[in-house]
Order: structure tokens, then C-alpha cells, then sequence
């Protein structure tokens, strides 16, 4: 019956690629089989030093960094990010989340990692959006890996305009101050921390973040984004 039910509702609204538009097979989610193939993985998490340790340079210090895919605006697989964030489809960042992982893994990206952090988000984003799009990567990446989430490591101590189109400096002092360690920080202390967001352009968030998460002591920080753009 639930498969028959799952049918119907095919034909009342048919699953298609996230990217190309095509009809999805039965085993596939969100994306066909050939755009993931065609994905434009960056490979950054094979290097120990990569183009995300040298965007966030002298700002902070990080373990391990990977970003999945490269994050074009002009590109379709764009739309994933875009409607994963914006969409009101937050399974959309989890199965992202869930298939990103399930490869990084492959590589030992996540070995010793003992808990994940979302980027946090302002209660009047999440209030008018209805989720945060990295808790949701998070829930992914636990599918896939069973590391637990520390939702509360980090709180958005107070908002911040729009990030878009400014320079990178402006990026850096935009965010200043935002992120503050959360009621779940202290549960930190010496442990392998993933810090995961949905992009990482400047890196001035993410910075923002690894200060934040520093302060409470762990042994690492290492950070996780599913796109990375080209520029900075």
C-alpha cells in the first residue's frame, strides 16, 4: 500500500533532478545518477593544506577543511544550495548533507571526529525560513556517519547584514561579534569538533565560528561545506 500511495503521488508530482529536471529513478533523490557523476567536486579535503586553510589564513586555525563541490552562481548545480536555503526544502540539505558525507568518508575525513556543530543562525532568519539549512546538512551528515550533533555549540549572538557583495574586509567586519559560544560549548572541551555550513566564500563566517568554538577548548576544529565558491 505505502509503495502504491508512493506512486500516486509520482504521478501527482513527479521527482525530478534538482539540476537537469529530468524524471529521478526510484533509488535516486534529489539529483540523477548522472548529475552527480558530473558534480564539480573541488577534491580540497585530500589536501592537508587547501584553498580553505589559505582563505581563512592568519584569522584562525583549523584542523581539516573540505568543501564538496564548487559553487558557481551561473551553474545549475547552484540551485541546490539555492533552493536547499531559500527553497523551504531542508530534506534537500539533508540528502546533500547524507551523500556528501557518505563520500568524504570514504577518504577518512571523518575519522576521530566527535561531534558535529551547525553554523548557527538568528532566531528572525530561522523564524521566517522555519529551519537552518546547516542543521539540517548536519542531520545528513549523521545519517551517514552516526557522529552526534551538538545543536546548542554556537548561538547567533546578534544579527548581521547582508554578506552578499562586499569585499572580503567588509565581509570580516560584518560579522564581528555575531557568533558566541552556545549552551552546549562546554560539552566540547577536548573533543575533535566538525564545524559545518552550507558555503564558504571569504571565510569570515566561518572564522567568526572557529573563534567562537575555540574559546571552549577542544582538542580540534575542522570544518565542512558543501559548496566553495571560486572567488573570494
Amino acid at each position: 500500500m505505502r509503495s502504491l500511495l508512493a506512486g500516486l503521488g509520482h504521478i501527482a508530482a513527479p521527482r525530478v533532478c534538482r539540476v537537469c529536471g529530468r524524471a529521478l529513478a526510484a533509488a535516486e533523490e534529489h539529483l540523477c545518477l548522472g548529475c552527480l557523476v558530473d558534480l564539480p567536486r573541488t577534491g580540497a579535503h585530500a589536501s592537508e593544506f587547501n584553498i580553505i586553510h589559505q582563505r581563512l589564513g592568519h584569522n584562525c586555525h583549523v584542523d581539516r577543511a573540505a568543501g564538496w563541490f564548487f559553487y558557481r552562481r551561473a551553474t545549475p548545480y547552484a540551485r541546490l544550495l539555492v533552493d536547499a536555503k531559500y527553497g523551504g526544502l531542508p530534506r534537500l540539505a539533508r540528502s546533500l548533507g547524507r551523500i556528501c558525507a557518505a563520500e568524504l568518508m570514504a577518504d577518512g575525513f571523518f575519522d576521530g571526529i566527535e561531534a558535529l556543530a551547525p553554523m548557527p543562525m538568528h532566531w528572525t532568519k530561522r523564524l521566517a525560513r522555519g529551519y537552518n539549512q546547516a542543521e539540517e546538512i548536519c542531520r545528513g551528515i549523521a545519517d551517514a556517519t552516526g557522529i552526534a550533533i551538538c545543536h546548542s555549540a554556537l548561538r547567533a549572538a546578534k544579527s548581521h547584514g547582508i554578506q552578499a557583495r562586499q569585499s572580503a574586509a567588509g565581509r570580516y567586519a560584518n560579522i564581528a561579534g555575531t557568533i558566541a559560544p552556545g549552551r552546549g560549548a562546554s560539552t566540547l572541551v577536548g573533543r575533535h569538533v566538525l564545524l559545518v555550513d552550507d558555503i564558504i566564500t571569504t571565510g569570515a563566517t566561518v572564522a567568526e565560528a572557529v573563534r567562537a568554538l575555540a574559546s571552549e577548548s577542544p582538542s580540534a576544529i575542522s570544518v565542512l561545506a558543501l559548496g566553495l565558491t571560486t572567488t573570494n
